[in-house]
């Protein structure tokens, strides 16, 4: 009979899988929901926005309704809207449908991730939890590394809509054996509940932001909508700093903000996520859109990247115990900046994988992927305690979202609405704007204080 803790480390890891897999796959669909809706291609990069705005917006509060509710509830109640929301996007009839569904399903994301690994701390043997830990990174990063090639095949034999299937296939069961599985963990009653108007702020702000971004060249930067969006949204900036020096409970801690390495992390998890994103996104649309690239090909193409990202991780972990995380991220960033500037120069108008995505696919791989990603973390924990941990780490999510978001918005900006002609030349504009965004995050990094100049 299968131990009590293996069934409840199955049963959430199974819903990491989903959505880490899921989250690899909605680049590939992007252009079968473009020719499927009519849409343009800046209006499709919605179904990658709303998901981000969501879980940029919902993961602190989800954080502490699974401290007030119990983790087993939050899990639950993420994994139905993450079910939800894959259901509404398999059937959607219409682009919006198709918007709302994942604008849910990032709010199931955010419930999900955070309370998953603890639910298997909770019955874990304490004298083993360092191989719960282990495996449940590993399982994350090969549902990363299997995702653009079982994405590529569902694509090509279901079309886009068999991304979602396979959600609600996979989600539906997991629910069903999360309510019996599943045990509650400890609840920690706190005085007031989330600040949940606080948050709808914060996705209003980041929703009209990635507006103006992603508009902007199609619609005209003078066109009287971006305008309004934009000034609406830097007017909703002094109401979310209100609501977090004043409210019990705000979307950020105040007191985080007061640490210095938190700062800094706050600063890389918005840099390296800022570039990192688009970049692995804009390299499959580009083989889609330049190369003619089917998605079964694309996926095959970019396989290579999470399967290094994975092993450079498991990298990283061992050489922080020889090197700052300053230099690990520094160096990350470096790798990933020759990877950029390599898809500056290199790659032209005719297909030509090996000499023109391989080495950039391999570096991105390694270095902010899997060397940068995971020094985030490690860099906003030097200042963490038991008490603010989990919080911490839920603000750090947040801030990745909203780089990624960020990046996405501008690369989707920059590419527009644009004829076949225009392409490849749009497409070198992206690649420079990432040179740029790549560059500033090697400065971003040096910034940041070694650990023994604080003494650690």
């Amino acid at each position: 009979m299968l131990a009590r803790h293996w069934a409840v480390f199955w049963v959430s890891m199974g819903a990491v899988f989903l959505m880490t897999m899921d989250a690899t796959l909605q680049p590939l669909a992007l252009d079968g929901i473009k020719d499927d809706f009519g849409t343009s291609l800046t209006s499709t990069a919605w179904v990658l926005s709303a998901y981000s705005i969501s879980l940029a917006t919902f993961v602190v509060a989800a954080g502490r309704i699974a401290d007030r509710s119990g983790r087993k509830q939050a899990f639950l109640l993420g994994l139905a809207l993450f079910v939800l929301g894959a259901v509404g996007g398999w059937l959607a009839p219409e682009f919006w449908v198709l918007v709302l569904s994942r604008a849910v399903q990032g709010a199931g994301s955010a419930f999900v991730m955070p309370a998953s690994i603890g639910l298997i701390l909770a019955v874990w043997p304490e004298d083993d939890q360092t191989r719960a830990i282990t495996s449940w990174t590993a399982v994350g990063g090969i549902a990363g590394a299997l995702a653009p090639l079982v994405g590529g095949g569902l694509i090509e034999v279901w079309g886009w809509r068999g991304v979602y299937l396979l959600s609600v296939i996979v989600g539906a069961p997991s629910f069903l054996a999360g309510r019996f599985l599943l045990s509650d963990t400890e609840r920690k009653v706190v005085s007031r509940f989330p600040d949940l108007v606080g948050a709808l702020i914060v996705a209003a702000s980041l929703g009209l932001l990635t507006l103006s971004l992603v508009q902007g060249r199609a619609w005209g930067w003078g066109d009287g909508r971006i305008i309004a969006a934009f000034v609406l949204a830097l007017f909703l900036f002094p109401l979310i700093r209100q609501r977090i020096l004043t409210h019990p409970a705000p979307v950020i801690e105040p007191r985080l903000l007061g640490l210095r390495n938190f700062r800094w992390a706050l600063f890389i998890a918005i840099a390296i996520p800022g570039f990192l994103f688009p970049y692995f996104v804009m390299m499959i649309q580009y083989m889609e859109q330049v190369w003619n690239y089917r998605p079964l090909q694309a996926g095959f193409a970019v396989l290579p990247f999470p399967a290094v990202a994975t092993l450079a991780s498991v990298m990283a972990g061992r050489l922080s115990r020889r090197f700052d995380e300053r230099t690990i991220a520094v160096a990350a960033m470096a790798t990933t900046t020759v990877a950029v500037v390599w898809l500056r120069i290199v790659p032209g108008p005719d297909p030509a994988y090996w000499t023109a995505f391989f080495v950039p696919i391999i570096l991105g791989g390694i270095g902010g992927w899997g060397m940068g990603l995971p020094m985030i973390n490690a860099i906003g924990a030097r200042d963490l305690d038991n008490e603010t941990y989990s919080l911490g780490m839920g603000v750090l999510s947040t801030a990745r979202q909203i780089g990624a978001l960020t990046g996405l918005a501008i690369a989707f900006g920059l590419l527009g609405n644009v004829s076949e002609a225009q392409l490849f030349d749009r497409f070198q504009q992206i690649w420079t704007a990432l040179v740029v965004l790549s560059v500033l995050g090697v400065f971003v990094t040096l910034s940041i204080p070694r650990r023994t100049a604080l003494g650690r």
